[in-house]
């Protein structure tokens, strides 16, 4: 808690009024394929007993589900995430000041623009009357002065050519808007569609192409979605303006895990206003194939942030190595923390070397499995020490995991490996692993695994 706040226990008093707030209200704006539930921030809160004193970090927040739950239940929250679609996501859906009335007027002037170049788009060059009989008008419509031509890191065949133009057609007019909160929100509309609605592509779990229409009605899709962050925004500012609650601050940054603590303390108010993290609630990657700058291909390239391989390459070296995609030559997590000491990894480690040599596997992304697996738990480790140094005494980490069985089908404990990493190796006192749910294996067998909470605290000195 913040030294310049009182250290009466405060219960979560406004936690009833949040019913008025539906599940999906701004949760929905836009959701990663590999989110979690709400449901375990608020079970958590009451199971560790948080209060609005207290505050929470997400080193892994995705597209906020951690924050901006913790806003809804008035308890301060930073997320930090590698992805600047995710940070955007996040910095959006926990920013309720907007002015929803330019927020809705800007809107309306963006789609009368789109509309009827939308139009030409699916009429192929036809000619289009904007209405039947005598005084019917035909459009007059430039699409030269627009860009139309497929930008390089899109993946193939995952956008029609119709749908693909409109997209780019939007994207080049919300780039023409005011750079504020409200372009913000319409920012994230605009990339929120894109795996959601427009796109030909499926989850399973990595994106695929799938079979589509060649063209899709984007204005309408757009609109929708513009009305539903209208309809959130507007009845959580009505909420809050009866005095039914009052929001938490929230930050969300752009940071690695694995270097968390500059990025907080040169960047964070909340941060240096409380002098440490009081919980960690999270879901970091898991030691499989999941591609996540993939996953968010679409979205990192409509916001201008990826234009090349050089720009892909950043972006994935901030990132954990939890997938053989994001693998390279200089990587040494593994190196550093000498994870290998650790018997369970060595293990883990030395039956894949001995499936490659066995097999004689020397190409193919199966080559780096055991590097993976060295990379992620050293990454894993230096990100439990860089946390060590940021919580308070008595603080307490709640991480959503998941054994795997991804390659080879050789089994990871994942939660139990990172409980003897905390613990042995940084300083935390695991104090148990739950088990959450489970999820379908990604060997093809049907398999069941645990999805599992492992919960730690931080010792109080001398305890």
């Amino acid at each position: 808690m913040p030294c310049d706040r009182t250290t009466e226990e405060v219960t979560l008093e406004h936690k009833s009024n949040v019913a008025r707030l539906d599940d999906t209200d701004i949760h929905d704006w836009y959701r990663f394929v590999f989110a979690y539930s709400d449901r375990v921030i608020t079970e958590l809160a009451d199971e560790f007993s948080i209060t609005q004193n207290d505050l929470i970090l997400d080193p892994f927040n995705g597209t906020g589900t951690t924050t901006v739950t913790a806003k809804k239940l008035g308890i301060d929250s930073i997320g930090t995430d590698v992805s600047p679609a995710s940070v955007l996501a996040g910095q959006c859906k926990t920013d309720w000041n907007v002015d929803v009335d330019v927020f809705r007027e800007r809107a309306d002037e963006l789609l009368a623009t789109v509309k009827p170049v939308f139009d030409e788009i699916s009429s192929e060059g036809n000619q289009i009357l904007d209405a039947f009989g005598e005084d019917a008008v035909q459009r007059d419509v430039d699409l030269s002065k627009y860009d139309l031509s497929e930008p390089e890191k899109t993946p193939k065949d995952w956008l029609p050519e119709e749908v693909m133009h409109k997209m780019l057609v939007l994207r080049h007019e919300v780039e023409q808007l005011p750079d504020d909160d409200a372009t913000e929100l319409i920012r994230l509309a605009m990339i929120a569609i894109l795996p959601e609605d427009v796109a030909n592509i499926g989850f399973g779990p990595e994106p695929y192409k799938v079979s589509g229409p060649d063209d899709r009605d984007v204005h309408a899709i757009f609109s929708n979605k513009l009305d539903k962050i209208e309809r959130d925004l507007r009845r959580v500012q009505d909420t809050v303006d009866d005095g039914e609650f009052v929001p938490a601050d929230t930050e969300v940054l752009l940071a690695d895990a694995r270097t968390l603590g500059k990025t907080l303390r040169d960047e964070s108010e909340l941060f240096n206003e409380y002098g440490g993290i009081d919980y960690v609630i999270t879901s970091p990657p898991y030691p499989a194939e999941h591609d996540y700058t993939r996953a968010q291909r679409l979205e990192l390239v409509w916001m201008g942030i990826l234009e090349d391989n050089q720009d892909l390459q950043k972006i994935k070296k901030q990132n954990l190595r939890s997938n053989t995609k994001n693998i390279y030559v200089d990587d040494d997590d593994g190196e550093r923390t000498n994870i290998r000491e650790n018997d369970r990894i060595d293990a883990i480690v030395s039956e894949m070397e001995q499936i490659l040599k066995e097999e004689d596997i020397t190409h193919g992304f199966g080559q780096y499995y055991p590097r993976v697996v060295e990379e992620y738990f050293g990454g894993m480790q230096r990100h439990f020490e860089e946390l060590f140094e940021l919580m308070n005494e008595g603080g307490k980490g709640a991480y959503v995991v998941a054994d795997q069985a991804s390659y080879w089908q050789v089994e990871i404990a994942t939660g139990e490996i990172l409980g003897e990493l905390a613990q042995e190796r940084v300083g935390f006192e695991v104090e148990g692993i739950k088990h959450w749910r489970s999820l379908h294996a990604t060997t093809g067998k049907g398999e069941q695994l645990p999805e599992e909470i492992l919960v730690f605290r931080k010792p109080e000195s001398g305890g």
